[in-house]
């Protein structure tokens, strides 16, 4: 009797899965259903960007005031303005640096990206910014060394970039003439 109850159940169990599997699988036709769409292409050519007639940035000459020892950070500005360091006086006003952008001046954006640091005298002495303004960009754009900013070119004709910088002082540095580093900036338009 038991068997019988198991045979049953077997049955009614198999019943059930292929009625189940039956309403899943979809009716056999010749008939093939299809969708359509409209995927649109575009490409944009633009010239590379290039960079040209490269001046370097001078923080000109400075002078350690009152004994001494300098502290804090030198700033020049892309438009010349010194912020002088403590104990510090501007002998020889500094320069600001530039080059020129042309190509791909009418790019919306940019990414600017600077090299690492530049360190004197055992690292008493350390350019750790780079500043970015002038007629070729629409506002100043600020960069620490190592890292990267967006700016955005001023189109119009303009191509050229000022670049000015900040020297950070720590310890006492000595008298002399550093010269003979640089950092190196790459700007790529941003897609």
């Amino acid at each position: 009797m038991d068997i019988k109850k198991v045979d049953i159940k077997k049955t009614l169990m198999t019943g059930t899965v292929m009625a189940v599997m039956s309403g899943v699988l979809p009716p056999l036709s010749s008939q093939v259903y299809a969708g359509t769409a409209t995927v649109d292409i575009d490409v944009d050519i633009v010239t590379a960007i290039e960079l040209s007639n490269t001046n370097g940035l001078d923080f000109g000459r400075i002078a350690i005031t009152s004994g001494g020892p300098i502290s804090g950070s030198h700033t020049l500005s892309p438009l010349g303005v010194v912020n002088a360091a403590v104990n510090t006086s501007v002998v020889v006003a500094g320069t600001p640096g530039n080059f020129d952008i042309g190509g791909g001046t009418n790019a919306a954006n940019v990414t600017i990206a600077v090299g690492p640091q530049v360190s004197y005298n055992a690292g008493n002495i350390i350019i750790n910014q780079l500043t970015f303004g002038g007629p070729g960009l629409d506002a100043p754009v600020v960069i620490a060394a190592g890292g990267n900013g967006t700016a955005e070119f001023a189109g119009g004709g303009q191509t050229d970039v000022r670049v000015g910088g900040r020297i950070a002082f720590s310890g006492t540095p000595a008298v002399g003439t550093y010269t003979g580093s640089s950092m190196t900036v790459t700007i790529t338009d941003i897609p």
